[in-house]
């Protein structure tokens, strides 16, 4: 085999290698996904695709289309992450602590991770909370994959308590 030719397979090669990449990153992190509500509580439930207003939406597992927590806010900083989410840890109640996996406990000292989309920032159905305040939220149950921790993203409905 010439030269020429082993410098066309390998150039092949990594521009295989390079769009397998890009299409694998679009997919699983950076590209738009619809779940579907099942939950046919339309009180407290979003109807329609339930990460309808989340960035980079391929990076979540939906555990479940609709979830409500109580629990204690922590670490609201007040001010909007990158994304413009308002992002906040939550000390959950006892029932509630199903919802946490091994990553919340490790990563984020055994609370759950909630985010407020732009959205649903300026909804009547949304209360911003702060530190210490007990609350309670609805909005879709999922994994931030990168992360491996369980968030409520996005929370739709969140009252102060």
């Amino acid at each position: 085999m010439n030269k020429k030719r082993r410098i066309l397979i390998v150039l092949a090669v990594i521009i295989a290698i390079l769009i397998a990449a890009t299409t694998y990153a679009y997919t699983n992190y950076f590209g738009p996904k619809t779940v579907l509500q099942v939950n046919p509580d339309k009180d407290n439930c979003r109807q329609g695709n339930v990460l309808d207003g989340v960035d980079r939406q391929a990076r979540f597992t939906v555990l479940s289309t609709c979830e409500k927590v109580i629990g204690v806010v922590h670490d609201m900083k007040g001010t909007k992450e990158d994304d413009g989410d308002y992002q906040f840890d939550l000390s959950v109640d006892k029932p509630y602590d199903k919802l946490l996996n091994e990553q919340n406990n490790k990563q984020v000292n055994g609370m759950l991770v909630i985010e407020i989309t732009p959205k649903d920032q300026n909804s009547n159905l949304v209360q911003i909370p702060k530190n210490g305040d007990r609350i309670q939220a609805y909005g879709a149950w999922v994994t931030d994959n990168p992360h491996g921790w369980n968030e409520i993203h996005p929370a739709w409905k969140l009252k102060i308590l």
